[in-house]
Protein backbone atom coordinates (compact mmCIF):
# COMPACT_ATOMS: atom_id res chain seq x y z
CA UNK A 1 0.00 0.00 0.00
CA UNK A 2 1.06 3.74 -0.50
CA UNK A 3 1.90 5.70 3.06
CA UNK A 4 -1.24 7.81 2.99
CA UNK A 5 -2.93 4.39 2.82
CA UNK A 6 -0.74 2.88 5.86
CA UNK A 7 -1.18 6.26 7.87
CA UNK A 8 -4.79 5.74 7.53
CA UNK A 9 -4.19 1.91 8.64
CA UNK A 10 -2.13 3.05 11.70
CA UNK A 11 -4.66 5.94 12.42
CA UNK A 12 -7.89 3.93 12.78
CA UNK A 13 -5.56 0.81 14.87
CA UNK A 14 -5.07 3.54 17.18
CA UNK A 15 -8.73 5.07 17.36
CA UNK A 16 -9.77 1.47 18.03
CA UNK A 17 -6.99 1.39 20.67
CA UNK A 18 -7.82 3.92 22.73
CA UNK A 19 -12.13 3.04 23.11
CA UNK A 20 -13.04 2.88 26.46
CA UNK A 21 -16.57 0.52 27.85
CA UNK A 22 -18.27 1.80 30.23
CA UNK A 23 -16.55 1.56 33.00
CA UNK A 24 -13.38 3.18 31.18
CA UNK A 25 -11.16 0.50 30.99
CA UNK A 26 -9.84 -0.25 27.26
CA UNK A 27 -11.99 -2.50 24.85
CA UNK A 28 -9.04 -4.09 23.44
CA UNK A 29 -6.72 -4.93 26.55
CA UNK A 30 -3.14 -3.74 26.57
CA UNK A 31 -2.10 -7.56 25.60
CA UNK A 32 -3.91 -7.49 23.13
CA UNK A 33 -3.17 -4.32 21.03
CA UNK A 34 -0.36 -5.25 18.78
CA UNK A 35 1.94 -3.24 17.95
CA UNK A 36 1.60 -2.11 14.28
CA UNK A 37 5.14 -2.78 12.40
CA UNK A 38 5.65 -0.02 9.32
CA UNK A 39 7.53 -1.49 6.90
CA UNK A 40 9.00 0.25 3.47
CA UNK A 41 12.13 1.11 2.32
CA UNK A 42 14.00 4.45 4.08
CA UNK A 43 12.78 7.99 3.17
CA UNK A 44 9.02 7.41 2.12
CA UNK A 45 7.80 9.12 5.21
CA UNK A 46 7.42 7.09 7.80
CA UNK A 47 8.19 8.80 10.15
CA UNK A 48 6.48 12.27 8.68
CA UNK A 49 3.11 9.99 9.15
CA UNK A 50 3.19 9.69 12.86
CA UNK A 51 3.54 13.22 13.70
CA UNK A 52 0.65 13.96 11.81
CA UNK A 53 -1.27 11.43 12.99
CA UNK A 54 -0.52 13.17 16.47
CA UNK A 55 -1.52 16.20 14.91
CA UNK A 56 -4.79 15.11 14.38
CA UNK A 57 -5.26 13.39 16.78
CA UNK A 58 -3.79 15.48 20.00
CA UNK A 59 -1.78 12.69 21.70
CA UNK A 60 1.58 12.64 22.56
CA UNK A 61 3.85 11.33 20.72
CA UNK A 62 7.77 9.68 21.89
CA UNK A 63 10.06 8.55 19.32
CA UNK A 64 13.07 6.02 19.71
CA UNK A 65 15.22 5.06 16.92
CA UNK A 66 15.85 1.20 18.41
CA UNK A 67 18.78 1.02 16.64
CA UNK A 68 21.17 3.13 19.11
CA UNK A 69 19.28 1.69 21.81
CA UNK A 70 21.46 -0.13 24.93
CA UNK A 71 19.47 -2.91 27.14
CA UNK A 72 20.99 -0.54 29.77
CA UNK A 73 18.51 2.37 28.39
CA UNK A 74 15.52 0.13 27.35
CA UNK A 75 15.74 -1.91 30.57
CA UNK A 76 16.92 0.15 33.16
CA UNK A 77 20.18 -0.22 35.49
CA UNK A 78 20.47 -3.29 38.18
CA UNK A 79 19.36 -1.69 41.44
CA UNK A 80 20.91 -4.16 44.90
CA UNK A 81 17.85 -3.85 47.55
CA UNK A 82 17.29 -5.47 50.70
CA UNK A 83 13.71 -7.49 50.96
CA UNK A 84 12.42 -9.94 53.71
CA UNK A 85 10.90 -12.86 52.78
CA UNK A 86 9.44 -15.67 54.95
CA UNK A 87 11.11 -13.11 57.57
CA UNK A 88 14.46 -13.32 56.65
CA UNK A 89 16.19 -10.23 54.86
CA UNK A 90 17.71 -11.12 51.54
CA UNK A 91 19.71 -9.03 48.93
CA UNK A 92 18.21 -8.94 45.44
CA UNK A 93 18.38 -7.13 42.16
CA UNK A 94 15.86 -5.34 40.45
CA UNK A 95 16.35 -2.96 37.38
CA UNK A 96 15.68 0.86 37.68
CA UNK A 97 12.81 2.05 35.58
CA UNK A 98 13.49 2.05 31.72
CA UNK A 99 14.84 5.25 30.20
CA UNK A 100 11.85 4.83 27.43
CA UNK A 101 9.28 4.42 30.06
CA UNK A 102 10.31 6.64 32.76
CA UNK A 103 10.09 9.53 29.09
CA UNK A 104 6.81 8.85 29.19
CA UNK A 105 5.62 9.41 32.05
CA UNK A 106 7.49 12.40 32.17
CA UNK A 107 5.41 13.64 29.07
CA UNK A 108 2.33 12.96 30.61
CA UNK A 109 3.18 15.24 33.11
CA UNK A 110 4.67 17.90 30.92
CA UNK A 111 2.07 18.21 28.66
CA UNK A 112 -1.18 16.82 31.35
CA UNK A 113 -2.09 14.92 28.30
CA UNK A 114 -3.06 10.90 29.75
CA UNK A 115 -2.63 9.02 25.95
CA UNK A 116 -0.45 8.96 23.15
CA UNK A 117 2.17 6.80 20.83
CA UNK A 118 5.39 5.18 21.42
CA UNK A 119 7.33 5.01 17.71
CA UNK A 120 9.88 2.73 17.80
CA UNK A 121 11.79 3.01 14.70
CA UNK A 122 14.45 0.80 13.27
CA UNK A 123 12.92 -2.12 15.49
CA UNK A 124 14.68 -4.65 13.64
CA UNK A 125 17.59 -2.98 14.15
CA UNK A 126 17.97 -3.95 17.62
CA UNK A 127 21.52 -4.85 19.36
CA UNK A 128 21.92 -8.22 20.27
CA UNK A 129 21.58 -7.59 23.84
CA UNK A 130 18.63 -6.70 23.48
CA UNK A 131 16.86 -8.78 20.91
CA UNK A 132 15.94 -11.49 24.18
CA UNK A 133 13.74 -8.97 25.82
CA UNK A 134 11.89 -7.39 22.25
CA UNK A 135 9.48 -10.49 22.13
CA UNK A 136 8.04 -9.85 25.86
CA UNK A 137 7.73 -6.27 25.46
CA UNK A 138 5.83 -6.69 22.57
CA UNK A 139 3.36 -8.79 23.97
CA UNK A 140 2.74 -7.38 27.60
CA UNK A 141 4.43 -3.83 26.90
CA UNK A 142 7.13 -4.16 29.82
CA UNK A 143 10.51 -3.30 30.01
CA UNK A 144 11.89 -4.87 32.93
CA UNK A 145 9.70 -4.75 36.48
CA UNK A 146 7.29 -1.45 34.45
CA UNK A 147 4.99 -1.72 31.90
CA UNK A 148 3.67 0.67 29.39
CA UNK A 149 1.35 3.03 30.96
CA UNK A 150 -2.37 2.37 29.79
CA UNK A 151 -3.48 4.46 26.49
CA UNK A 152 0.15 4.37 25.26
CA UNK A 153 -0.15 2.72 21.59
CA UNK A 154 3.24 1.27 20.02
CA UNK A 155 3.77 1.72 16.64
CA UNK A 156 7.18 0.43 15.19
CA UNK A 157 8.71 1.00 11.69
CA UNK A 158 11.88 -0.59 9.80
CA UNK A 159 13.40 -1.27 6.51
CA UNK A 160 13.33 -4.45 4.58
CA UNK A 161 16.71 -6.06 5.18
CA UNK A 162 17.91 -5.42 0.98
CA UNK A 163 18.04 -1.42 2.41
CA UNK A 164 19.73 -2.04 5.53
CA UNK A 165 22.40 -4.31 6.55
CA UNK A 166 21.90 -4.35 10.26
CA UNK A 167 18.38 -5.68 9.84
CA UNK A 168 17.23 -8.57 11.86
CA UNK A 169 15.20 -11.31 10.72
CA UNK A 170 12.43 -11.62 12.75
CA UNK A 171 10.98 -15.35 13.59
CA UNK A 172 7.90 -16.58 13.16
CA UNK A 173 7.32 -15.66 16.78
CA UNK A 174 7.73 -11.82 16.45
CA UNK A 175 5.83 -11.53 13.49
CA UNK A 176 2.80 -12.96 15.14
CA UNK A 177 2.55 -10.33 17.97
CA UNK A 178 3.19 -7.06 14.96
CA UNK A 179 -0.08 -5.90 13.18
CA UNK A 180 1.98 -5.44 9.40
CA UNK A 181 1.78 -2.78 7.32
CA UNK A 182 3.83 -3.02 3.92
CA UNK A 183 4.39 0.63 2.32
CA UNK A 184 5.97 1.48 -0.99
CA UNK A 185 6.71 4.96 -2.75
CA UNK A 186 4.11 6.75 -4.80
CA UNK A 187 4.99 9.75 -6.28
CA UNK A 188 1.04 10.75 -7.05
CA UNK A 189 0.36 10.33 -3.02
CA UNK A 190 3.63 12.38 -2.12
CA UNK A 191 2.41 14.80 -4.80
CA UNK A 192 -0.57 15.72 -2.38
CA UNK A 193 1.75 15.67 0.44
CA UNK A 194 4.05 18.09 -1.40
CA UNK A 195 0.88 20.30 -1.73
CA UNK A 196 0.64 20.37 1.80
CA UNK A 197 4.34 20.91 2.81
CA UNK A 198 4.75 23.97 0.36
CA UNK A 199 7.51 22.05 -1.93
CA UNK A 200 9.43 24.16 -4.38
CA UNK A 201 7.30 24.69 -7.76
CA UNK A 202 10.15 23.14 -10.01
CA UNK A 203 11.16 20.07 -7.50
CA UNK A 204 7.18 18.84 -8.35
CA UNK A 205 7.37 20.06 -12.34
CA UNK A 206 10.64 17.89 -12.58
CA UNK A 207 8.81 14.79 -11.08
CA UNK A 208 5.64 15.45 -13.10
CA UNK A 209 8.08 15.23 -16.47
CA UNK A 210 10.23 12.39 -14.69
CA UNK A 211 8.20 10.32 -12.05
CA UNK A 212 11.00 7.68 -12.76
CA UNK A 213 13.41 9.72 -11.01
CA UNK A 214 10.72 10.29 -7.71
CA UNK A 215 12.48 7.21 -5.67
CA UNK A 216 15.80 5.33 -6.70
CA UNK A 217 17.06 3.20 -4.13
CA UNK A 218 20.28 0.61 -4.98
CA UNK A 219 21.78 -0.52 -1.86
CA UNK A 220 24.72 -1.93 -3.79
CA UNK A 221 25.61 1.03 -5.84
CA UNK A 222 25.08 3.72 -2.82
CA UNK A 223 22.78 5.43 -5.29
CA UNK A 224 20.08 7.53 -2.88
CA UNK A 225 16.88 9.28 -4.06
CA UNK A 226 14.02 9.48 -1.52
CA UNK A 227 11.08 11.51 -1.11
CA UNK A 228 12.56 13.10 2.07
CA UNK A 229 15.87 13.74 -0.11
CA UNK A 230 13.11 16.08 -2.48
CA UNK A 231 11.68 17.63 0.51
CA UNK A 232 14.80 18.61 2.49
CA UNK A 233 16.23 20.08 -1.01
CA UNK A 234 12.96 21.93 -1.13
CA UNK A 235 13.48 23.78 1.68
CA UNK A 236 17.14 24.34 0.91
CA UNK A 237 16.40 25.65 -2.30
CA UNK A 238 13.57 28.26 -0.66
CA UNK A 239 15.87 29.47 1.53
CA UNK A 240 18.77 30.15 -0.83
CA UNK A 241 16.42 32.02 -3.06
CA UNK A 242 15.33 34.05 -0.31
CA UNK A 243 18.99 34.64 0.71
CA UNK A 244 20.01 35.37 -2.53
CA UNK A 245 23.00 32.41 -2.48
CA UNK A 246 23.05 30.54 -6.20
CA UNK A 247 21.10 27.15 -6.06
CA UNK A 248 23.87 24.90 -8.18
CA UNK A 249 25.34 21.45 -9.16
CA UNK A 250 26.88 21.22 -6.25
CA UNK A 251 23.87 21.61 -3.86
CA UNK A 252 21.43 19.99 -5.51
CA UNK A 253 24.22 16.81 -6.19
CA UNK A 254 24.19 16.74 -1.67
CA UNK A 255 20.58 16.00 -1.34
CA UNK A 256 19.95 13.55 -5.08
CA UNK A 257 22.67 10.86 -4.71
CA UNK A 258 22.70 9.45 -8.29
CA UNK A 259 24.58 11.69 -10.81
CA UNK A 260 21.64 10.89 -13.96
CA UNK A 261 19.31 12.88 -11.27
CA UNK A 262 21.18 15.54 -10.11
CA UNK A 263 22.63 16.93 -13.79
CA UNK A 264 18.77 16.42 -15.19
CA UNK A 265 17.28 18.79 -12.15
CA UNK A 266 19.94 20.94 -12.21
CA UNK A 267 19.95 21.75 -15.72
CA UNK A 268 16.23 21.89 -15.23
CA UNK A 269 16.15 24.30 -12.65
CA UNK A 270 18.22 26.85 -15.43
CA UNK A 271 15.03 26.37 -18.00
CA UNK A 272 12.57 26.76 -14.71
CA UNK A 273 14.05 29.94 -13.68
CA UNK A 274 14.09 31.12 -17.56
CA UNK A 275 10.04 30.61 -17.56
CA UNK A 276 9.61 32.47 -14.50
CA UNK A 277 11.21 35.35 -15.80
CA UNK A 278 9.31 34.84 -19.21
CA UNK A 279 6.09 34.95 -17.22
CA UNK A 280 5.32 37.33 -14.26
CA UNK A 281 3.17 35.07 -12.26
CA UNK A 282 2.18 37.82 -9.75
CA UNK A 283 1.01 40.36 -12.57
CA UNK A 284 -1.04 37.64 -13.88
CA UNK A 285 -2.60 36.74 -10.41
CA UNK A 286 -3.48 40.90 -10.01
CA UNK A 287 -5.47 40.36 -13.56
CA UNK A 288 -2.50 42.09 -15.60
CA UNK A 289 -2.68 39.56 -18.76
CA UNK A 290 -0.52 40.15 -21.66
CA UNK A 291 -0.97 39.17 -24.98
CA UNK A 292 2.72 38.31 -24.98
CA UNK A 293 1.80 36.24 -22.31
CA UNK A 294 -1.22 34.48 -24.07
CA UNK A 295 0.76 33.83 -27.23
CA UNK A 296 3.69 32.36 -25.57
CA UNK A 297 1.47 30.01 -23.15
CA UNK A 298 -0.71 28.98 -26.68
CA UNK A 299 2.33 27.95 -28.56
CA UNK A 300 4.62 26.36 -25.31
CA UNK A 301 5.69 22.93 -24.97
CA UNK A 302 4.33 20.86 -22.44
CA UNK A 303 7.07 21.13 -19.89
CA UNK A 304 6.61 24.94 -19.98
CA UNK A 305 2.77 24.61 -20.01
CA UNK A 306 3.70 22.40 -16.37
CA UNK A 307 6.18 25.07 -15.16
CA UNK A 308 3.67 27.82 -15.58
CA UNK A 309 0.80 25.81 -13.98
CA UNK A 310 2.24 24.77 -10.88
CA UNK A 311 4.05 28.47 -9.99
CA UNK A 312 0.55 30.17 -11.00
CA UNK A 313 -0.65 27.38 -8.42
CA UNK A 314 2.22 27.99 -5.93
CA UNK A 315 1.62 31.67 -5.95
CA UNK A 316 -2.27 31.77 -5.13
CA UNK A 317 -1.42 28.69 -2.76
CA UNK A 318 0.59 31.24 -0.37
CA UNK A 319 -2.13 33.53 -0.15
CA UNK A 320 -4.65 30.82 0.59
CA UNK A 321 -2.70 29.66 2.72
CA UNK A 322 -1.98 32.98 4.54
CA UNK A 323 -5.58 33.82 4.47
CA UNK A 324 -7.04 30.25 6.14
CA UNK A 325 -4.34 31.01 8.95
CA UNK A 326 -4.84 34.64 9.56
CA UNK A 327 -8.83 33.77 9.83
CA UNK A 328 -7.83 30.91 12.70
CA UNK A 329 -5.42 33.36 14.33
CA UNK A 330 -8.43 35.88 14.67
CA UNK A 331 -10.99 33.64 15.65
CA UNK A 332 -8.58 32.64 18.59
CA UNK A 333 -7.20 36.13 20.13
CA UNK A 334 -10.70 37.40 19.62
CA UNK A 335 -11.66 35.87 23.05
CA UNK A 336 -8.56 36.77 24.52
CA UNK A 337 -9.49 40.62 23.64
CA UNK A 338 -13.29 39.96 24.32
CA UNK A 339 -11.81 39.33 27.99
CA UNK A 340 -8.94 41.73 28.06
CA UNK A 341 -11.58 44.89 27.07
CA UNK A 342 -14.43 43.41 29.81
CA UNK A 343 -11.56 43.12 32.26
CA UNK A 344 -10.29 46.55 31.83
CA UNK A 345 -13.54 48.32 31.98
CA UNK A 346 -13.42 46.61 35.54
CA UNK A 347 -10.55 48.03 36.46
CA UNK A 348 -7.75 45.78 36.33
CA UNK A 349 -5.10 47.28 34.27
CA UNK A 350 -4.16 46.16 30.63
CA UNK A 351 -0.75 45.01 31.20
CA UNK A 352 -1.58 42.29 34.45
CA UNK A 353 -4.38 40.99 31.75
CA UNK A 354 -2.84 40.93 28.62
CA UNK A 355 0.27 39.05 30.65
CA UNK A 356 -1.99 36.33 31.59
CA UNK A 357 -3.33 35.61 28.10
CA UNK A 358 0.45 35.38 26.77
CA UNK A 359 1.50 33.29 29.80
CA UNK A 360 -1.35 31.06 28.87
CA UNK A 361 -0.69 30.44 25.33
CA UNK A 362 3.17 30.56 25.31
CA UNK A 363 2.38 27.65 28.29
CA UNK A 364 -0.11 25.66 26.18
CA UNK A 365 2.23 26.05 22.70
CA UNK A 366 5.18 24.56 24.91
CA UNK A 367 3.11 22.03 26.16
CA UNK A 368 2.04 20.97 22.37
CA UNK A 369 5.83 21.39 21.48
CA UNK A 370 6.81 18.58 23.96
CA UNK A 371 3.59 16.44 23.34
CA UNK A 372 4.69 16.63 19.70
CA UNK A 373 1.06 17.39 18.71
CA UNK A 374 0.73 20.60 16.82
CA UNK A 375 1.50 21.53 12.82
CA UNK A 376 3.91 24.17 11.93
CA UNK A 377 0.89 26.03 10.22
CA UNK A 378 -0.77 26.01 13.93
CA UNK A 379 2.61 26.03 15.53
CA UNK A 380 2.65 29.71 13.23
CA UNK A 381 -0.52 30.73 14.52
CA UNK A 382 0.45 30.89 18.47
CA UNK A 383 3.59 32.88 17.46
CA UNK A 384 1.00 35.23 15.65
CA UNK A 385 -0.83 35.56 18.63
CA UNK A 386 2.06 36.10 20.91
CA UNK A 387 3.49 38.75 18.42
CA UNK A 388 0.07 40.91 18.57
CA UNK A 389 -0.42 40.60 22.37
CA UNK A 390 3.18 42.10 22.97
CA UNK A 391 2.40 44.83 20.37
CA UNK A 392 -0.87 45.80 22.38
CA UNK A 393 1.12 45.46 25.89
CA UNK A 394 3.24 47.81 24.42
CA UNK A 395 0.40 50.01 22.49
CA UNK A 396 -1.65 50.31 25.84
CA UNK A 397 1.44 51.31 27.84
CA UNK A 398 3.19 53.30 26.37
CA UNK A 399 -0.15 55.51 24.11
CA UNK A 400 -2.54 54.59 26.46
CA UNK A 401 -1.10 54.86 29.48
CA UNK A 402 -2.73 52.46 31.05
CA UNK A 403 -6.09 54.06 30.83
CA UNK A 404 -9.12 52.20 30.79
CA UNK A 405 -10.49 54.70 28.19
CA UNK A 406 -7.50 54.94 25.50
CA UNK A 407 -6.56 51.35 26.28
CA UNK A 408 -9.84 49.64 24.94
CA UNK A 409 -10.06 52.21 21.89
CA UNK A 410 -6.44 50.70 21.39
CA UNK A 411 -8.07 46.98 20.91
CA UNK A 412 -10.75 47.83 19.05
CA UNK A 413 -8.80 49.51 16.45
CA UNK A 414 -5.82 46.90 16.36
CA UNK A 415 -8.66 44.06 16.17
CA UNK A 416 -10.20 45.94 13.43
CA UNK A 417 -7.10 46.16 11.52
CA UNK A 418 -6.85 42.24 11.87
CA UNK A 419 -10.13 41.95 9.91
CA UNK A 420 -9.10 44.54 7.91
CA UNK A 421 -6.10 42.29 6.49
CA UNK A 422 -7.89 39.54 6.67
CA UNK A 423 -10.30 40.86 4.08
CA UNK A 424 -7.88 41.74 1.93
CA UNK A 425 -5.88 38.83 1.93
CA UNK A 426 -8.79 36.76 1.34
CA UNK A 427 -9.65 39.13 -1.39
CA UNK A 428 -6.41 38.85 -3.26
CA UNK A 429 -6.68 35.02 -3.13
CA UNK A 430 -9.98 35.17 -4.56
CA UNK A 431 -9.33 37.96 -7.35
CA UNK A 432 -5.95 34.85 -7.60
CA UNK A 433 -7.77 32.38 -8.61
CA UNK A 434 -10.42 34.00 -10.55
CA UNK A 435 -7.05 35.54 -13.21
CA UNK A 436 -5.84 31.90 -13.37
CA UNK A 437 -9.40 30.86 -14.90
CA UNK A 438 -9.33 34.10 -16.91
CA UNK A 439 -5.75 33.43 -18.01
CA UNK A 440 -6.22 29.90 -18.90
CA UNK A 441 -9.55 30.76 -20.65
CA UNK A 442 -7.89 33.41 -22.79
CA UNK A 443 -5.02 31.40 -24.14
CA UNK A 444 -6.79 27.65 -24.36
CA UNK A 445 -9.91 27.54 -24.26
CA UNK A 446 -12.59 26.80 -21.05
CA UNK A 447 -12.77 23.37 -22.15
CA UNK A 448 -9.97 22.54 -23.25
CA UNK A 449 -7.17 19.95 -22.13
CA UNK A 450 -5.05 22.83 -19.98
CA UNK A 451 -7.80 23.55 -18.22
CA UNK A 452 -9.18 20.19 -17.39
CA UNK A 453 -5.61 19.58 -16.14
CA UNK A 454 -5.21 22.85 -13.96
CA UNK A 455 -8.88 21.65 -12.50
CA UNK A 456 -7.50 18.58 -11.14
CA UNK A 457 -4.58 19.88 -10.03
CA UNK A 458 -6.17 22.34 -8.14
CA UNK A 459 -8.22 19.26 -6.76
CA UNK A 460 -4.74 17.60 -5.58
CA UNK A 461 -4.29 20.84 -3.61
CA UNK A 462 -5.24 20.44 -0.40
CA UNK A 463 -5.10 24.38 0.17
CA UNK A 464 -7.14 24.81 -2.64
CA UNK A 465 -9.48 22.60 -2.29
CA UNK A 466 -9.92 23.89 1.44
CA UNK A 467 -10.27 27.35 0.46
CA UNK A 468 -12.67 27.00 -2.11
CA UNK A 469 -14.65 24.73 0.38
CA UNK A 470 -14.84 27.41 2.37
CA UNK A 471 -14.99 31.02 0.41
CA UNK A 472 -16.47 29.12 -2.78
CA UNK A 473 -15.89 30.06 -6.36
CA UNK A 474 -18.56 29.65 -9.20
CA UNK A 475 -15.68 30.09 -11.93
CA UNK A 476 -13.96 26.55 -10.67
CA UNK A 477 -17.27 24.76 -10.56
CA UNK A 478 -18.30 25.83 -13.48
CA UNK A 479 -14.87 25.03 -15.14
CA UNK A 480 -15.03 21.43 -13.40
CA UNK A 481 -18.21 21.14 -14.50
CA UNK A 482 -19.82 20.27 -10.99
CA UNK A 483 -22.81 21.77 -9.17
CA UNK A 484 -22.38 25.47 -7.55
CA UNK A 485 -21.31 23.82 -3.48
CA UNK A 486 -22.39 26.43 -0.63
CA UNK A 487 -19.38 28.12 1.11
CA UNK A 488 -19.13 26.80 4.52
CA UNK A 489 -17.39 30.54 5.52
CA UNK A 490 -19.11 31.44 8.57
CA UNK A 491 -18.44 35.29 8.55
CA UNK A 492 -15.54 36.55 10.24
CA UNK A 493 -16.11 40.16 9.89
CA UNK A 494 -19.31 40.01 12.81
CA UNK A 495 -17.10 39.62 15.44
CA UNK A 496 -16.16 42.92 17.54
CA UNK A 497 -15.40 44.14 21.02
CA UNK A 498 -18.43 45.93 21.06
CA UNK A 499 -20.54 43.37 22.58
CA UNK A 500 -18.94 42.49 25.53
CA UNK A 501 -19.89 45.37 26.93
CA UNK A 502 -23.15 46.85 27.92
CA UNK A 503 -24.17 50.05 26.59
CA UNK A 504 -23.78 52.80 29.25
CA UNK A 505 -19.92 51.44 29.09
CA UNK A 506 -17.80 54.24 27.57
CA UNK A 507 -17.24 53.09 23.86
CA UNK A 508 -16.13 56.71 22.25
CA UNK A 509 -13.17 58.74 21.58
CA UNK A 510 -10.72 59.19 25.00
Amino acid sequence: MNIKEAKDQIKNAITAYLVKDEFGDYKISIEHQRPVFLLGAPGIGKTAIMEQIAQETGLNLISYSMAHQTRESAMGLPNIVTRNYVGKDEQVSEYTMSEIIANIYNTMEDTGIREGILFLDEINCVSTSLAPIMLQFLQYKIFGLHQIPPGWVIVTAGNPPEYNRSVVEFDMATWDRFKRVDCEAVLPIWMEYAYYAGVHPCIMTYLKLHADHYYLVHPDAKEIVTSRAWEDLSEMMQLYEELGIPVDDTLIAQYLQKDDVHNGFSKFYDIFNGYREKYDVDAILEGQITQQNIDDFNVAEGPEKVAVMLMLIDSVTYTMRSCIQMEKMIRQIHPMLEDTVIKINSGLSSRQVLTEHIMNTDKNLEKAIRARNISPSNKKIQHWILHNLYAYIDKCTNEGNDNKKKCILILQNAFNKLLVAARTVTQQSMDGLENIFKFYEYACGAGSTEVKRLITELKTNCHTTDFIAKYGSEHYYQLAGEPVQQPTYNNLYELNLEDCLAEDDFMGQP
